[in-house]
């Protein structure tokens, strides 16, 4: 693969979006956002003022209204005050009722502790309603010179139609009240009039200065929105000397205007598409860049590396040939001593018997320390000649429990040091049995070693899975982190005798048995060496270079 695919490919794993690119399209959007919400509030203050305007234009409208009540009622008052006669004022009263759009009921009433009826027009009334009593008791505490209005709540009736009472009273009417009754159909829609400012609202209309539904007078919008929520408007509009009236407004249609209402909304796509514009300019240009700065990376790699293999192949070479040189050393050396260790063992044998059964002392100590000596050089001379000559496993059914005790009775524990296994029931597997006679010296040899003052040795083996563990644990003073990554390097040793070549050969045999070999330790707390070999060795494939030298890949 060239480097410019290399560089392709490197640069498509990448994430879709560089930072900057992500920065300029969220600093961009934004500001557009922003702006958006800035512009909403401003049309939606605009918004707010004119409905409070409109819904007060529409109040002062209903004043009006009112007022022309308050006017016929008290023309009326006029009318029978200078002639005091009922029939006049029955015929007069009896017009009202006709007009349309008037009063169902227009009577005059006697004033006192029990109101009387003196002349009805229009539907009948057989007594002044108790609403009505209670708004001319009102409207006679509260009549000036030119007399006042008050109007009741809704009273009688059902939701479908109620009643709504007007009482006019004044000084002029010596004792008497004019009482004019409409009949409201609060359940029935009022059309909008064309005329500014109902036509521009949906309008609700209450009897009293609070929202209640029995006391709607009228609506110009559809009955099931009402209550009406949102963005509303409210005003007051008096109603003479009695209770005012409450207004209550909602916009039809945007007051300041749709292009208006729509500005946020544009400012806002607006702003998007830019930032989407300026993202897609940033995120090019810098994909630009970064190409061609991953190209002058790779080609950089590329240098180092082959620089580097060259000097690892250099090092490697050199590793060879001294490895070479030590391994035919080591082979003849060990060939040399073998023989000689021969012999000191079979004179210390023989020395043992000729001493007696009972030897002193002395002689005790000094025959332990030549068996112990011995038995530490045979270990080096077998580690050289293991490391020295490398040779595939001959495979064979080997009873672990069988072998481990043949390696404790080559080399037994030295003084203070007891031994116990922990061996499971039929542990056996198919390996070279001289092979891991020398990884159990090995391993053995290590532990007695890390005891100088005595302990505890532990051997162990147990079989399932199809896999053989075996361990060796020791009570030593442990293996520091530094030391623990270099144990199983060839003549890598912190001991003051030895060559460092007994877990070198320990990894060659766990290798040569496709297993694995790891170690457990901490400064004070013992090592655990652990040995997973497979039951069953598949024949191996012809060794490298590198596991030729002993070299651990």
């Amino acid at each position: 693969m060239s480097v410019a695919e290399q560089s392709s490919q490197s640069f498509r794993k990448r994430p879709s979006l560089r930072l900057v690119s992500v920065a300029v399209l969220i600093g961009v959007g934004g500001l557009s956002l922003a702006g958006c919400l800035l512009t909403r509030g401003v049309v939606a203050d605009q918004e707010r003022k004119l409905l409070q305007q409109r819904t007060e234009e529409a109040g002062v409208t209903l004043g009006s209204g009112l007022g022309a009540v308050q006017t016929q009622l008290s023309s009326l008052a006029s009318t029978f005050a200078s002639t005091n006669d009922t029939t006049a004022f029955h015929r007069t009263a009896t017009l009202m009722t006709k007009a349309p759009g008037g009063f169902s009921t227009v009577a005059m009433v006697k004033q006192g502790p029990t109101p009387t009826l003196v002349s009805v027009a229009g539907a009948p009334l057989p007594g002044l309603p108790g609403p009505a009593v209670a708004a001319m008791n009102t409207a006679v505490a509260k009549a000036g010179l030119t007399g006042t209005i008050v109007a009741t709540p809704l009273f009688g009736g059902n939701k479908n139609a109620r009643r709504l009472g007007w009482l006019y009273a004044g000084p002029t009417l010596n004792g008497y009240a004019v009482y004019a009754e409409s009949l409201i159909r609060p359940q029935t829609q009022t059309p909008a009039t064309s005329s500014a400012p109902f036509a521009e609202l949906i309008a609700a209309i209450y009897a009293v200065p609070r929202v209640q539904s029995d006391q709607l007078i009228v609506a110009t919008g559809p009955l099931r929105n009402l209550p009406l929520r949102g963005d509303v408007a409210r005003t007051t509009t008096p109603v003479g000397q009695g209770s005012p009236w409450l207004l209550i407004a909602k916009a039809r249609h945007p007051l300041v205007g749709s292009v208006a209402k729509a500005m946020p909304w544009a400012i806002l796509a607006a702003g998007l598409l830019t930032a989407l514009l300026a993202c897609a300019i940033v995120e090019t240009l810098a994909r630009r860049r970064e190409y061609a700065m991953s190209l002058v990376r790779l080609r950089t790699d590329e240098l180092e590396r082959s620089m580097g293999e060259l000097a690892d192949a250099h090092d490697q070479l050199v590793r060879q040939e001294r490895l070479a040189a030590i391994g035919q050393l080591a082979s003849t050396i060990g060939h040399e001593l073998r023989n000689p260790l021969g012999v000191l063992s079979n004179a210390v044998y023989l020395l043992r018997g000729d001493l007696g059964p009972t030897p002193s002392d002395p002689a005790q100590r000094h025959l332990a320390a030549a068996e112990r000596e011995v038995s530490a050089a045979t270990v080096i001379v077998s580690d050289l000649l293991e490391f020295a000559r490398h040779r595939d496993p001959v495979l064979l059914d080997v009873d672990l429990a069988e072998l481990i005790q043949e390696v404790l009775s080559v080399l037994p524990p030295p003084t203070r040091v007891e031994v116990s296994t922990e061996i499971g029931p039929a542990v056996t597997l198919r390996a070279d049995r001289d092979q891991l006679r020398q990884l159990l010296l090995n391993l053995l040899s290590n532990a007695y070693q890390s005891m100088p003052e005595g302990g505890r040795v532990t051997v162990g083996a147990r079989s399932g899975g199809g896999i053989v563990r075996l361990w060796v644990t020791d009570a030593g003073e442990g293996i520091p982190q530094d030391v623990r990554k270099r144990l199983f390097e060839p003549f890598f040793t912190t001991k003051a005798r030895g060559v460092g070549l007994g877990l070198a050969v320990c990894s060659r045999v766990v290798d040569a048995h496709h297993g694995k070999i790891s170690v457990e330790s901490a400064p004070g707390e013992g090592s655990t060496f652990r040995v997973a070999l497979p039951v069953l060795v598949t024949p191996r494939e012809p060794a490298d270079d590198k596991a030729r030298t002993g070299v651990k890949a």
